[in-house]
């Protein structure tokens, strides 16, 4: 932090980059908790030169990120308690960068320009490195503690019920952080193929717990997942996940979702959905969809107002 912040070195990006790549390596295993609150700041302060044009960072925080999708260390067993609450400022800084590396327009750069096309080329694939590594950090913490070993369960409760009511640390933190809005706005903009699987398994594993899956209502991402599933359609298997996700948010969130998904060219999306699986799914994984699309059409029709517009569509 002195480096980057004394007047004498606050010019010098290579070694901030260089000092933040050592701290990187140094706990490659994992930060300790211990070092919670430099370390937002740090990230910070690291986010805001990053936001200014200081597109040297970039390296830095890939691996900055990539070493945060691990677990925090604890050198005595009191650690979260004494600093676990700074975890949710932690996750959102960490995704407010998503707001600064989100795909470029296409360059107006003079075609014989080939250092400013370079330029704008490493750029655009170091952007796109920052927004997997995030992804892969969210998958990574929506899915710790997914299991029945790490979560208390009342007689004959089914893991899913309770990870739907009282969610796992990890989510909770996520849920504080409100990473939904800056997830969802990255969501809509990506064109990486590698980060859109990425994120709707984050995604997936987040619409797990109740409070989450109402943020993805009402953060308007419901409609792009019918988008990826329209693109994918009897293609990428991520139009399944795509389903899963929507189905999780039906069951946990149904008022809000089946008023989100009660229009007209939502509902003519999936006739067609069905008219394709139907005429020319042939695949193992169609007959999949399809039952999944059923589930989904029949949660939808329990809204009385949605009704009328399976007439109206045909």
């Amino acid at each position: 932090m002195e480096l980057m912040t004394s007047k004498y070195t606050v010019d010098l990006v290579d070694r901030h980059v260089a000092a933040m790549r050592k701290l990187c390596k140094t706990c490659c295993n994992g930060f300790l908790l211990l070092h919670l609150e430099p370390l937002v700041e740090l990230l910070r302060l690291a986010v805001t030169r990053f936001s200014q044009g200081q597109f040297e960072l970039a390296p830095a925080l890939c691996e900055f990120t990539r070493v945060s999708s691990q677990p925090f260390v604890s050198c005595k067993t009191s650690d979260m308690i004494t600093y676990g609450h700074h975890l949710p400022s932690f996750i959102k800084v960490l995704v407010s960068v998503l707001g600064y590396t989100l795909p470029l327009e296409e360059g107006h750069e003079a075609k014989d320009d080939t250092e400013a096309r370079g330029a704008s080329e490493h750029k655009r694939t170091m952007c796109e490195r920052i927004r997997i590594e995030i992804a892969h950090t969210l998958a990574c913490w929506a899915r710790f503690g997914l299991d029945e070993d790490s979560i208390e369960l009342r007689p004959n409760q089914p893991l899913i019920q309770a990870v739907a009511d009282s969610g796992t640390p990890n989510l909770r933190i996520l849920r504080q952080s409100q990473v939904m809005d800056a997830l969802s706005s990255s969501f809509r903009a990506e064109d990486s193929p590698e980060a859109i699987v990425i994120t709707l398994g984050a995604i997936r594993d987040m619409s797990l717990y109740r409070p989450l899956a109402r943020q993805i209502t009402n953060c308007g991402l419901i409609s792009n997942l019918v988008h990826v599933i329209r693109v994918n359609l009897l293609g990428s298997d991520v139009l399944l996940v795509a389903a899963e996700v929507l189905w999780n948010v039906l069951e946990l969130d149904w008022e809000g979702a089946t008023e989100a998904l009660g229009q007209e060219e939502v509902i003519e999306s999936f006739r067609d959905f069905m008219d394709a699986v139907l005429t020319r799914g042939y695949r193992f994984k169609d007959k999949i969809f399809r039952n999944d699309m059923m589930v989904l059409l029949m949660y939808i029709s329990k809204r009385v107002e949605n009704r009328p517009l399976f007439a109206s569509t045909g």
